[in-house]
């Protein structure tokens, strides 16, 4: 019996196109391969089929440690942390410039309180990584960069979910 280890990887571009690079190592002959799909999000129909470990819940996707759940629906900032709360995660925290760029401006886990910004895991924004744009308490990801609108506003969301490989 072949034991098989696949890893479905997923890169996020800008513009809206998710680009999806599934590799496979056989131990036997340490071959990789690789396949690579661009698709677009407007249907999740569309997204290539790759194997699962199942580090992710379903309809999750898994990159680098993370598994995140990008919404089909739209709900306001309370609403979208409270689904992500549901399923033991939280609107995205952005620790790095690489973790996700989007076009379908979705809420963060970026809110203003008083006149300083927090994530949701109670960390302070880092003003170096990202600058914040705009008038309200509630962040969300646009193609320029981070900005804020009023938290009653309905808009997609991402959830992150860390995840351990030990």
């Amino acid at each position: 019996m072949k034991a098989l280890l696949v890893l479905c990887f997923v890169c996020f571009k800008a513009l809206l196109v998710f680009c999806f690079i599934c590799f496979s190592r056989t131990p036997e002959s340490s071959t990789i391969v690789f396949c690579l799909f661009t698709v677009n999000r407007s249907s999740t129909k569309d997204f290539p089929v790759c194997p699962s470990l199942e580090l992710c819940p379903s309809d999750w996707l898994y990159f680098q440690r993370k598994c995140y759940y990008l919404s089909e629906s739209e709900a306001s900032w309370n609403s979208s942390q409270s689904f992500c709360s549901l399923h033991n995660a939280s609107l995205l925290v952005i620790e790095n410039q690489q973790e996700l760029i989007t076009k379908q401006d979705p809420w963060i886990g970026l809110y203003k309180r008083n006149e300083d910004f927090f994530w949701v895991n109670g960390k302070p924004l880092d003003n170096e990584l990202i600058e914040v744009k705009g008038s309200g308490n509630c962040a969300y990801l646009e193609s320029k960069g981070v900005s804020v609108s009023g938290c009653y506003l309905t808009r997609k969301w991402v959830c992150s979910l860390n995840i351990s490989l030990a």
